[in-house]
Order: C-alpha cells, then structure tokens, then sequence
C-alpha cells in the first residue's frame, strides 16, 4: 500500500513508542547519524530505540547509551536474509521509522514494514513515506546541535579494551589512519614513511591504524621502512567494536575522508584531514579539524572512484608535519 498520512512526531516522552532508527551502512555514514538517534532518544527518552546496521557496523553501535538494541542486517548472505529482516521488523510491530538511508532497500523495507508512521527525506520513495521533505530536526522539534560531542561516544567497555591493546604505549600518541575505502583517497605509502621518519626523529609516537589486507600489507612495510620504538602498527588489531576507545585516546588523528576521521571530529578529538577527490565530511555536530590539507589539482573535489593523477601525492610530509609538531608542542605544555 502506499500512504499519504502526515507524520507525526512522538508525543509526550515517547511513552509506547518503538522506534527502527535505519542507517545500515557506511562506518563514516552511521557515525554521521549518530547524532540524530542521540537527539531522538534526548528527545523522547520512554522510546524503545532499534538501530538497523549492516555487518559488521553492528559492533561499532554496540553500548551507545541511546540506542536500546541494534537489529543486525548480514548482507553478505542472499536475498531471503532481506525477506528474513522485513519478517522481523514486521513481527516486532514498531510504531515508526526514521530513516536516515534514502535508497531502494530502504525504501522496500518501508513498505512492507506495516509500520504505520515513516520519516525519511526521500524523492524517489516519498509515496512511501509520511514526511515529505520536512527536515528531521524541525519535523521532531528538536534544536539542532552546534558542537562536537553531542553524537557517538567512546563507551567505558571501549576505552577499558582500547587501554589494553595500547598497554605497551604509555605515553600520548598520534593515530595515522593510512587507508581509505577507495585507493584514491589514500595519502600514498612513501608520504606515510616520510611523515613518520620525522615523527619518530622529534619524539613522537606514531600509531598506524587501519583495516583489510592490503592496508596490512601497507602498515607492515611503513613499520618496516621507518624502524622505529616510536612507531606502533596497529593495522588489522583493532576491531570495530573497540575503535572508539582508541580514537578517543589519541591526542591527534591525521586520516583521509574515513570513518576515523569522522569518528574523530564528531567526539570532538583533534585531527588533520587529507583530501583530494572529495572535499571534507560535513554534517551535524563535527569538530573543525586543525588543519585541512587539499591535494594542489584543479579537479581535487571531483568524486572520481578512479583517477589516474594520485592527486593526495600533493600534499607533501613536510607541510602535514609542522603543524603536527606545532600541536604536539601545546599539547605537551598543557
């Protein structure tokens, strides 16, 4: 059926109310909602909150203080386990969804959910929907948040597991996330070496993070061109579940456009971001970076999967560098 009913918001506390909060994917894209759900929850604090995520994002959302469960969706398996997860969200007759994912699926799963009230800003889908194009912030009258700090947080199980991988590192350090999700928007291994040969050579503690094989592959050979006490690999050792404990100890984060430079910004952990062929994650709630370094090419920005110019090549170690080491110097006198 489709539905030309108003939405309305919950009323009162959000006594009765169940609501299936949807952004299943990415790591940067769930990190960016958080806020939304966190509000949500501020909002109407007697809700029941379900948080639909994709595997494996379900272990980062695992303990938010907001959400009371996170409804699991593996989609590695085939098309019944998206029947299979439509039967559950019709079964546990929710009274709404918020839906932050404006796709097909998302769409479809709308549609059939019998879910009487739906919220998603949606073109493509608004026969589905009840809200039209009603922001979510003014349709839930809820003040949108100004500052950092008011989305993800670091969980007292996440910092406990973070305290302990990083048991042999007892001093501040700086996080180099040195992948990306796609090879264009990595800063190029040789730049890595050279930025961490300078930390390393001015006391600096240096932690490369990182996940999949070919970041492995990448992390080993940073540690083993630079050969330094002060150079910790970590790629491939930090699990989703326990990410933000570690983000949330370091002192510094440089990244590309990733997940770990929004998880980052949105709790309000210093950072340096390296773009070239997208420009920098905006959304609710995100700390300014300290610096941001764009790739010197007359398309940087262009949204390019695939680009033959290595345009991140640019931005040479020297110049990341010096502010790093200007950070490190006030950092240490405070």
């Amino acid at each position: 059926m489709f539905f030309s009913r108003s939405y309305f918001p919950p009323p009162g506390k959000g006594e009765g109310e169940k609501i299936l909060f949807i952004r299943y994917s990415a790591l940067g894209d769930i990190l960016l909602a958080t806020p939304y759900a966190r509000a949500l929850k501020e909002k109407y604090p007697k809700c029941r909150l379900t948080w639909l995520a994709a595997c494996p994002y379900e272990q980062v959302l695992e303990g938010q203080p907001y959400i009371d469960r996170v409804l699991q969706w593996d989609r590695r398996q085939d098309n019944t386990a998206f029947f299979r997860l439509i039967g559950e969200i019709r079964k546990t007759r929710f009274t709404r969804i918020v839906s932050l994912h404006n796709s097909d699926r998302g769409g479809i799963m709308a549609l059939f959910s019998g879910v009487p009230q739906r919220y998603c800003r949606s073109d493509r889908w608004r026969a589905v929907y009840n809200s039209g194009n009603e922001s979510f912030w003014k349709i839930h009258d809820i003040p949108v948040p100004e500052t950092a700090g008011k989305g993800f947080v670091a969980t007292e199980k996440m910092l406990e597991n973070a305290s302990a991988i990083l048991e042999p590192l007892k001093r501040p350090f700086v996080l180099a996330a040195i992948g990306a999700s796609k090879e264009i928007k990595q800063w190029p291994m040789r730049n890595w070496v050279e930025f961490a040969k300078k930390a390393s050579d001015n006391g600096i503690p240096v932690v490369l993070a990182g996940d999949g094989a070919e970041e492995r592959a990448k992390g080993e050979e940073i540690y083993r061109l630079v050969s330094s006490d002060l150079l910790y690999n970590l790629v491939g050792l930090i699990p989703l579940s326990i990410l933000g404990g570690v983000v949330k100890k370091s002192a510094l984060v440089i990244a590309g456009d990733t997940g770990i430079l929004n998880m980052a910004r949105i709790m309000a952990v210093p950072s340096i971001a390296l773009l070239g062929p997208t420009g920098l994650p905006s959304g609710i709630g995100l700390m300014e970076p300290e610096r941001v370094f764009i790739a010197e090419c007359c398309d940087a920005g262009c949204g390019k999967d695939h680009c033959r110019k290595r345009c991140l090549e640019s931005i040479e170690a020297e110049n990341v560098f010096q502010p790093v080491v200007s950070f490190w110097e006030s950092f240490l006198s405070q």
